[in-house]
């Protein structure tokens, strides 16, 4: 952890949006994640063209709406909290990593079932 909202992970850096991380950090990050509508996900693309990935969470509901660079956009379900989006963010990034080093590979993601809240 290099200031509160930024992790330098081993293959990216992660920035909450919903903290005090400086611009800087923000716009050298690989993966965006914090509060808001799903449509914030791809205008946050367009706004930090180094990032990779952004994903918002719908304070109303807890729903994740991810956007990735070529327009791919994933629906990753409901999160409980902040922590937790920052690991699903941290996976989708992961797998994006997987897809563009392997371009044949094909990843299908099953739901075993919805948490109940």
């Amino acid at each position: 952890m290099v200031t509160a909202g930024v992790s330098v992970l081993p293959d990216h850096v992660r920035v909450d949006l919903d903290s005090d991380a400086a611009e800087a950090w923000r716009d050298c990050a690989d993966v965006l994640f914090g509060r808001g509508e799903p449509a914030l996900a791809a205008k946050l693309l367009g706004t930090h063209p180094g990032c990779l990935l952004a994903s918002v969470r719908n304070p109303a509901d807890g729903r994740c709406t991810a956007a990735a660079r070529g327009g791919l956009r994933i629906e990753a379900g409901r999160v409980r909290d902040a922590r937790d989006h920052a690991l699903v963010a941290s996976a989708l990034y992961g797998l994006l990593l997987a897809l563009n080093r392997h371009p044949g590979l094909l990843i299908v993601l099953a739901a075993a079932g919805r948490p109940t809240d």
